[in-house]
């Protein structure tokens, strides 16, 4: 992005927006899936540490990023991936039982 774009209106469109998300993120995967032409498919999961307790889906337990255990958030990503490129398909954050929720976790998406 170029220095003259307006990152907090771009974060408000991209969170408050009410256009169809689960229908733009599957025409996009269809889209790298035809570009990228992947070999595999990679399913990761990474930890997001947290410190606060206003984030949805935080939960004391073991994360990859920390290397222990600790409060975070667990993202769960499918990515297109060949010898040539690689492409994030659709992610979501994961539901951990004993989890804070003070809003709503992103569902699962196409």
């Amino acid at each position: 992005m170029s220095s003259d774009v307006d990152h907090q209106q771009l974060q408000q469109f991209m969170t408050s927006s009410t256009w169809p998300v689960d229908i733009v993120r599957a025409r996009l995967a269809r889209r790298a899936v035809a570009v990228v032409r992947p070999q595999v498919w990679v399913v990761d999961d990474t930890g997001f540490p947290k410190d606060g307790t206003s984030s949805p889906g935080v939960a004391r337990q073991y994360s990859g990023t920390l290397g222990k255990v600790g409060n975070c958030q667990i993202g769960v990503s499918v990515h297109a991936a060949s010898d040539a490129a690689s492409c994030p398909l659709s992610w979501q954050l994961g539901r951990e039982r004993g989890c804070r929720s003070s809003g709503p976790v992103p569902g699962p998406q196409e």
